[in-house]
């Protein structure tokens, strides 16, 4: 799994294959936290941390270079959903999950996140 971060304003682009996208689903639905390994890219993120809190999902990125996702149960739940919608795609593309305003299950002070096919870029037509 690759999560590389660009900034707050272009949030963190994630690029994986279907097995990692379902095993970050379901860290997502139940929470915890993965390692990943290192990279000398500074653009890369380290992990993931998961926290079970209340209220709709934070994405962001802590001062670790940890890929941080808090909130309740259901709506990280529906955020999971997402990436195991993406980790199904037999195509290419990619879904970007971004605040607007009355967001089902993200938190205003989210940063973007782009979530890439495992076939990775676009649809060819």
């Amino acid at each position: 799994m690759k999560l590389d971060y660009f900034s707050a304003a272009e949030g963190v682009d994630v690029a994986s294959g279907r097995a990692d996208l379902c095993h970050l689903a379901d860290l997502v639905a139940s929470g915890g936290e993965l390692s990943l390994a290192p990279s000398a890219h500074p653009r890369h993120l380290r992990g993931v941390l998961i926290e079970v809190t209340q209220g709709p999902v934070v994405i962001g990125v802590d001062d670790r270079s940890y890929l941080s996702i808090h909130g309740g149960a259901e709506s990280r739940s529906l955020l999971a959903d997402l990436l195991r919608d993406v980790a199904s795609m037999d195509d290419g593309g990619h879904v970007h999950l971004e605040y607007f305003e009355g967001h089902h299950f993200l938190a205003p002070d989210s940063v973007p996140l782009i979530v890439n096919s495992p076939h990775g870029g676009m649809p060819r037509s």
